[in-house]
């Protein structure tokens, strides 16, 4: 019978070393999901994820069991690992456009794949960059929803607020996710297939 994570936290604050690699492989996959969202780039998604699996080794004993569950504790630690990481490496990536206008191979059939594989990834690049552009309480909440498929009521408690609070967050950060992708389309992006998706 595997040990859960409360288990494995116990035994991480007795210096456990493979307690430590066991929550490490069993919650990499998730939290990696979040930080890369969170940061768009899987560098430095890598190097947040390192940084809070670091500080959950050097002081386990700032989860508090009696208070939160360990996954709404380490999804705090992703979180601020994330933000630390924004704050020091401003986002400088800009699309290149001209990675899109490949040469089209002569088949039509051919043809038609390869533009709705392209018009594919220019809607996931917009709507990344639009989530980006959204204050970090509100991109917060969007990907711990979203993402991670978290319940309001879990994310209130990881972020410290209250579900009302969440909800507002999650309106105001899907209305401007709409207001982004209608200013791509004014700039004839092709985007139409965003708008069902908000």
């Amino acid at each position: 019978m595997s040990k859960t994570d409360e288990d494995l936290m116990s035994a991480v604050c007795q210096g456990d070393h493979a307690a430590f690699a066991i929550l490490v492989r069993r919650h990499t996959p998730k939290f990696h999901t979040l930080a890369y969202h969170s940061l768009q780039d899987r560098d430095l998604a890598d190097e947040a994820l390192q940084s809070a699996f670091i500080k959950l080794w050097q002081r386990p004993d700032s989860w508090d069991g009696k208070k939160s569950m360990f996954t709404t504790w380490f999804y705090r630690v992703v979180i601020n690992a994330c933000h630390d990481l924004r704050r020091t490496f401003k986002n400088t990536q800009s699309v290149d456009e001209s990675a899109f206008d490949l040469l089209l191979p002569p088949s039509d059939s051919e043809q038609r794949v390869l533009e709705e594989s392209q018009q594919r990834t220019r809607q996931e690049y917009y709507l990344e960059l639009a989530i980006s552009r959204l204050p970090a309480s509100q991109r917060d909440a969007l990907n711990l929803v979203v993402y991670s498929s978290l319940p309001q009521r879990e994310v209130a408690e990881i972020l410290g607020l209250s579900v009302k609070a969440v909800e507002s967050l999650l309106v105001r950060a899907k209305r401007s996710l709409r207001k982004h992708i209608a200013q791509y389309q004014e700039e004839n992006k092709p985007l139409s297939a965003l708008k069902g998706a908000l």
